[in-house]
């Protein structure tokens, strides 16, 4: 099927004068995860990871994605002509690159200006532009090929009450006037779906995991459009909360001819990072300098999270450690019953005990349950088809999080199911002493996520080890589980940690074929006091869940890292005790109080 694909896009290359055809891994908003309808590069390749770029020339095939997801490509792609390309590793090369170099001079290479970013066609234009490249931007060239391509999803949408955003929608979009004006801009076009939810406090279910609604929205000085699908705001509420927001409803297919409709002089505030080329261009076409590109202040402001938005996270992290104490306590009790148990048992049984919590609204990724091997993918995805029995024995990982009305999570343990090895000891002790290296940070404000990134990593170096994948993302509130600005990765990023930013803190230590280890936290960035030196920040722990010390080696672990775990240990078990019946609170004081290093 997928060599049938190939073949069929080089005819189509063939006909069209095409040396070359770019498939991106996004949607017409930049996001990561996708609806069915924009699941191109997984249409094209059969490669289910959650991030790469295809090119496809008439004698290669190329799938570009980075350190998570090698093995899987491996796993997945075996037997296809497609070709790996290493990203986010030394002496990495970019397909854009990739095409600068190999693209036969006065090349055309195509691409779907609806599915990429301005900067992305523009690094691609500048790369090939040296030997008289060229772009031929055809949207949605795929439907020749996908005919029984799915719809646009139109899930209804809702919103989100005041008392869990702890700011209305109403003062947002005063704020956002306020910060046009300051910019001298007449309208603002908004294209990153959880900005648009984020704006309006509304959510949808249009992509899995992540409540948010397939949109756009137009922000002038006095009114606002809302464009999407208008079966998705039929419900009296919904209609009631935009028109008090002065926001008018159009139909998703209308919004280029909406920015072609703005008056002549109409000075449009973009951000080419996340815009789409395709609406790009006719906003260009249309106002010309008029068009001002640069990252909105909507990225920002929605990271820094206020009161309201930190004690729902406070309770959802509260709720996923009853949760998680429960599973833990169940998985060991089944496994010694003898009863046989297998990766999607245990991730169905989580989200069981989640919709017991209360105000669930679904899960915010799909979970990693992964045992032995299969955790050494760090993004190892089960399915009820393809899934491995546990076994009470080495290690099981486990990344899930779920999202409820009041906050969102994400967490990753690690659990010793029978008798380990001394080598898995060794990887489990080396990941916990990064994570609580970073957890226990103290920094001036102005410190990117990159320079302290290496805390994560000095006790994995120093045993000659590392992980591929970035140490920490921003956590949305009820919105996407992977949130931006910051990051902490050792790619620098210019954006400083902020107090109230939710950022994870999980570096991990994958080994093929044999097993892997996360651990993960969620931690707050707050101020701790200023003095003659500066501005110091650190970081609170959100995250309520158990941390097993019995894998642990003592013998690599600090005084001060055998203090922070017996505290943290006995913070959940203190803070869980009242939502636990009797035998869980002795079976969680087994693997606290009474396991203290």
């Amino acid at each position: 099927m997928i060599a049938q694909r190939i073949a069929a896009l080089r005819r189509i290359m063939k006909r069209e004068g095409w040396d070359a055809v770019v498939i991106p891994g996004s949607d017409p908003h930049s996001s990561e995860y996708l609806p069915a309808r924009w699941q191109q590069r997984q249409f094209m390749t059969g490669f289910t990871g959650s991030y790469g770029v295809v090119v496809i020339t008439p004698t290669h095939a190329g799938l570009w994605t980075d350190t998570r997801y090698f093995i899987q490509f491996d796993k997945e792609l075996a037997g296809t002509e497609y070709v790996l390309h290493k990203l986010r590793v030394p002496d990495a090369v970019s397909p854009s690159q990739w095409l600068g170099t190999n693209l036969p001079a006065g090349g055309a290479v195509a691409i779907d200006g609806s599915c990429m970013s301005v900067a992305e066609v523009e690094e691609l234009r500048a790369a090939i532009h040296p030997q008289g490249g060229r772009i031929a931007d055809r949207p949605d060239f795929i439907d020749e090929l996908w005919p029984d391509r799915p719809a646009t999803p139109d899930a209804p949408v809702w919103v989100l009450a005041d008392q869990y955003t702890g700011r209305s929608a109403a003062d947002k979009l005063s704020w956002l006037r306020g910060e046009m004006a300051a910019r001298q801009a007449d309208a603002m076009l908004i294209s990153s779906l959880d900005d648009v939810a984020w704006m309006l406090n509304i959510r949808s279910a249009d992509i899995d995991y992540t409540p948010v609604a397939i949109a756009y929205l137009l922000v002038t000085k006095a009114d606002a459009t809302l464009f999407l699908s208008l079966d998705k705001v039929q419900t009296a509420d919904v209609q009631s909360h935009l028109a008090a927001l002065n926001c008018r409803v159009c139909d998703y297919g209308t919004v280029a001819a909406a920015v072609a409709s703005l008056p002549a002089g109409t000075r449009l505030w973009v951000d080419g990072g996340t815009l789409n080329y395709a609406l790009y261009g006719c906003a260009i076409q249309h106002l010309g300098s008029g068009v001002m590109s640069a990252p909105l202040p909507i990225r920002l402001a929605k990271a820094l999270k206020n009161d309201t938005e930190l004690t729902g996270y406070r309770r959802a992290y509260l709720k996923d450690g009853i949760v998680q104490t429960k599973l833990f306590k169940w998985i060991e009790e089944t496994l010694a019953a003898g009863t046989p148990l297998n990766e999607m048992d245990i991730a169905d049984k989580q989200i069981a005990l989640r919709r017991e919590q209360g105000e669930y609204i679904d899960e915010s990724f799909a979970p990693i349950s992964a045992w032995g091997e299969n955790a050494a993918l760090p993004h190892y995805e089960p399915s009820h088809e393809v899934c491995s029995e546990v076994h009470p024995k080495g290690l099981f990982l486990l990344d899930s999080g779920g999202h409820y009305l009041h906050g969102s999570t994400d967490i990753t343990r690690t659990i010793p199911l029978g008798p380990l090895t001394d080598l898995e000891r060794e990887d489990y002790t080396l990941v916990l002493k990064g994570m609580i290296g970073l957890a226990t940070a103290v920094f001036p404000r102005g410190t990117r996520g990159a320079n302290i990134d290496v805390l994560a990593r000095i006790p994995l170096w120093k045993a000659l080890r590392n992980f591929g994948h970035g140490t920490g993302h921003g956590i949305g509130h009820v919105l996407c589980v992977h949130e931006g600005p910051q990051d902490l990765r050792q790619n620098v990023y210019d954006q400083a940690m902020l107090p109230g930013m939710v950022t994870s803190d999980e570096p991990g230590l994958y080994r093929e074929g044999m097993h892997g280890v996360r651990h993960e936290n969620v931690i707050l960035c707050r101020e701790l006091e200023k003095n003659e030196f500066g501005d110091w920040l650190g970081f609170e722990t959100l995250t309520c869940t158990y941390i097993d010390p019995t894998p642990v080696l003592p013998e690599l672990m600090t005084d001060e890292e055998k203090a922070w775990l017996n505290h943290y240990n006995e913070y959940v078990y203190i803070r869980l005790l009242p939502y636990l019946d009797e035998d869980e609170k002795r079976w969680l004081r087994s693997k606290t109080i009474d396991a203290q290093l």
